[in-house]
């Protein structure tokens, strides 16, 4: 999966597969976290946010199926 850097005082990089509809979020304390199944306007919507953590708390974090990776 292909990571965006991403400017944020929390996240690192946000990557998007689109077949399987994941999303993956990787912070800067090296934990990295998947999504799924998350709708790509939702991906799209989130790279282009000023504020990556408030949307991440407000639109993904709790809201879909969360799977720790590292």
């Amino acid at each position: 999966m292909v990571h965006h850097p991403v400017r944020s005082s929390r996240i690192a990089s946000i990557g998007y597969d689109v077949r399987s509809a994941t999303l993956e979020i990787r912070f800067l304390d090296r934990t990295m976290l998947q999504y799924s199944p998350v709708p790509a306007r939702i991906y799209n919507d989130f790279l282009l946010v000023v504020s990556k953590g408030r949307f991440y708390d407000g639109v993904i974090k709790g809201k879909f199926k969360e799977r720790r990776i590292y």
